[in-house]
């Protein structure tokens, strides 16, 4: 006797061409017109006849209260001997949920299980958000419909409005709009700023416009899309970016280069406000300068990547190498162009030649040319070296 679940295994639609093939056997008979008409009469409740071959048919595939799951035409569809698997090939349609179309997806070929809770396809896979306007394309696809889960695999390629991404495994939920993306994964914005980011695990949140990992991110900023020049690199462990209001923030072991200056910069946590152009770093920070040999350190720092300018605030020390120099104050300012630095509030400059110790409640110089000028009260004194 057949199992109510194997009744209800598939309601199928045969087109005006279709061609029924019954396998019986070793021998291939090509089936009858009374064969189609018993499959097109049979309805949505009949089981397929073990080892029938379909052509050019539309699959649909409800779940016990009859809600549809998918919707597919295939060129060719063959149902294994035991009836548990069907085979198709040439597959384009659509996946549902709760009724509704959520997904277009085609692929070479494919496999659906009679319990309907899976349907794979394999070559040339492209499965697209009907609302999220989502692309995914890659080489393997799982619909888990129980699961609310669509996985792509295999060389996968994402295009969105705001985003293009690469990948080797997709993990898609339509509910929470949550695209889980691994395996040496890149992305770049496809509109100003110019943006891209690595990480081995990223995850986007695509209402949000939101991406998030916690297995390190390098965000680079490009002169224009054609131009990859990098301008600015932020790279640390953690990582949030937040594609509407051109946001990164970055933390733990985080590491800023500015390679057109060179400048480098380290610290535990760094906010990139991309469209301002500024960097604001509230955890002690260290900058260098290696062509200058100049080292500079605060508690904070905010850098203006369009002035060249950066403001250092609370415990700074500026030391350069070459002359062994040493300027202590509570803020400081440094022109990256010019190499001008302005320094204010408890002064204290030192160099080993010749040997001088200086304090003021302002200073001004320039570290290119080691030149320092420090101000208090009625005192100014210059210091020049040889």
């Amino acid at each position: 006797m057949t199992d109510s679940r194997t009744n209800k295994w598939y309601r199928w639609t045969v087109i005006a061409a279709a061609v029924a093939v019954l396998v019986v056997g070793v021998r291939t008979c090509q089936a009858s017109r009374q064969t189609l008409r018993t499959i097109n009469q049979a309805g949505s409740e009949a089981a397929p006849e073990p080892g029938l071959t379909l052509q050019n048919v539309t699959l649909e595939q409800p779940d016990e209260d009859g809600t549809l799951l998918w919707k597919v035409k295939a060129k060719e569809v063959v149902y294994s001997a035991n009836q548990k698997i069907a085979d198709i090939k040439e597959i384009e349609g659509e996946f549902y949920q709760d009724g509704k179309a959520i997904y277009k997806v085609k692929g070479d070929r494919g496999e659906v299980a009679q319990d309907a809770k899976v349907m794979r396809l394999e070559g040339n896979v492209v499965a697209t958000g009907i609302e999220s306007q989502l692309t995914l394309r890659g080489e393997e696809l799982e619909w888990r419909p129980e699961e609310d889960l669509l996985l792509v695999e295999n060389q996968i390629s994402g295009t969105h409005p705001q985003l293009k991404a690469t990948a080797q495994q997709a993990r898609l939920s339509n509910q929470s709009q949550q695209l889980d993306l691994s395996g040496g994964v890149t992305a770049a914005t496809t509109a100003e700023p110019w943006l891209g980011f690595q990480s081995e695990a990223l995850t986007w949140y695509i209402d949000q416009a939101r991406l998030v990992t916690e297995t390190g991110l390098k965000t680079e900023q490009y002169r224009s899309q054609t131009d990859k020049t990098v301008t600015a690199r932020l790279v640390g462990e953690r990582g949030n970016v937040n594609l509407n209001q051109k946001t990164v923030l970055i933390e733990n072991a985080v590491q800023l280069d500015l390679p057109e200056q060179p400048v480098r910069a380290t610290s535990s946590i760094a906010l990139w406000q991309i469209e301002d152009q500024q960097i604001v770093i509230d955890a002690p920070v260290q900058v260098q300068q290696p062509q200058q040999q100049v080292t500079i350190s605060a508690n904070q720092a905010r850098m203006n990547l369009a002035a060249q300018v950066i403001n250092f605030v609370e415990n700074v020390r500026a030391i350069a190498a070459q002359n062994s120099a040493e300027l202590l104050a509570d803020r400081l300012t440094w022109q990256l162009e010019s190499q001008d630095v302005t320094a204010q509030g408890n002064v204290s400059y030192r160099q080993q030649n010749p040997l001088t110790v200086l304090s003021g409640d302002r200073a001004a110089g320039n570290l290119e040319r080691q030149t320092v000028v420090v101000t208090g009260g009625d005192v100014v004194t210059e210091i020049v070296p040889p």
